[in-house]
């Protein structure tokens, strides 16, 4: 049986290291770039701190480098959860619902994958406020709500009905409601601009079909 040892020898390529992977020449100055903004916001936002308050160590804040238990949200998250709550009466029987906090409560669970996995309900319920009796109900039906909104897709699994939930861009979903008038100006205004302020360009992206 061949080795890779014996492969390597026959094919003159023992010792030799891997080619190293290179970006795009007119990729390579951008991430240079904003490399050098981002260390530059860095240390300014450093020197700021020390300057507000020089007595404060590192150890009384939570800072993530070094620290297990975090997970990724768009800096955009608020208003997100302003739009859910106002747009949430027009697939709620014209009532205004909270669901926003249902939201917030799966942005805190999601992988990279965009897949939250709900293993344990009544957990979940109670981190997005729903206690008593019926906390699972409320939290059901704030799912559905996002779901009508097209914010997330939710299948079944053996913990219950509510147990996979696909999370979707919430920026395009923020835009078809737009469309439809769902969402105020001003709201949608203020998500636009704060998109262009921290770089994000999902608005502007063509719509997938």
């Amino acid at each position: 049986m061949a080795t890779l040892k014996s492969v390597a020898k026959k094919t003159g390529l023992k010792g030799r290291k891997p080619a190293a992977t290179t970006l795009p020449d007119n990729l390579t100055p951008n991430v240079k770039q904003a490399k050098v903004r981002l260390k530059k916001v860095q240390k300014g936002t450093l020197a700021l701190r020390k300057h507000h308050w020089p007595n404060v160590t590192e150890d009384e804040l939570w800072i993530r480098h070094g620290k297990a238990g975090f997970t990724t949200i768009p800096r955009t998250l608020p208003l997100f959860i302003e739009i859910i709550d106002a747009a949430s009466k027009q697939v709620a029987s014209g009532k205004s619902v909270p669901a926003g906090r249902t939201y917030l409560v799966l942005w805190s669970r999601v992988f990279d994958e965009g897949l939250v996995k709900i293993e344990v309900e009544a957990s979940a319920a109670r981190e997005a406020g729903y206690v008593g009796e019926r906390n699972i109900t409320t939290w059901r039906q704030h799912l559905k709500v996002l779901a009508d909104l097209g914010f997330i897709d939710v299948k079944e699994g053996a913990a219950g009905p509510c147990q996979f939930i696909l999370m979707f861009n919430p920026y395009h979903v923020s835009r078809k409601l737009h469309a439809k008038g769902w969402i105020q100006k001003v709201t949608y205004d203020a998500l636009f601009q704060r998109a262009i302020e921290i770089g994000a360009t999902d608005l502007e992206e063509e719509e997938v079909e």
